[in-house]
C-alpha cells in the first residue's frame, strides 16, 4: 500500500523551546501537562487534530512537533504551563521553524 503524496499530507511546524526551572524535567511528564493545558483550553476536537508530538527534549531544551494550523493554539497552551510533577517552571519560546534540521541548527545549537 502506497502512503500519501507529499501534496496531501498536512503540513508541520516544529516549536523550538527552553525551559528555565531549578532541576531537570521528566519529558513524559511535561508532555501530559502540554496534552492537559491543550484539552482544558480548547477541548478535545482542537487537540485531537493538532498532532502534538515531543520530538527531543533533554530536561532543559526540546522541540515540539506539531500541524501548522495548530501552530498558535500550542504555542498559547505551552506557555500557559507553570508546574510539571510538582516542580514550577517557565517555558520560552525560542522559534519556530519549518523543518527539524533548520530548527536544530538555528535554535538548539549553542
Amino acid at each position: 500500500m502506497k502512503g500519501l503524496p507529499p501534496s496531501l499530507r498536512s503540513r508541520k511546524r516544529y516549536i523550538a523551546f527552553k525551559l528555565l526551572c531549578e532541576k531537570r524535567v521528566d519529558g513524559k511528564m511535561l508532555y501530559k501537562a502540554l496534552l492537559d493545558s491543550m484539552l482544558s483550553l480548547f477541548g478535545e476536537c482542537n487537540t485531537a487534530g493538532s498532532n502534538i508530538k515531543l520530538e527531543e527534549f533533554d530536561g532543559f531544551r526540546g522541540i515540539i512537533k506539531c500541524n501548522r494550523d495548530a501552530l498558535n493554539k500550542v504555542i498559547i497552551a505551552f506557555t500557559l504551563i507553570n508546574k510539571v510533577d510538582n516542580l514550577e517552571i517557565v517555558p520560552l519560546t525560542v522559534g519556530v521553524s519549518g523543518t527539524i534540521r533548520k530548527c536544530r541548527k538555528k535554535f538548539m545549537e549553542v
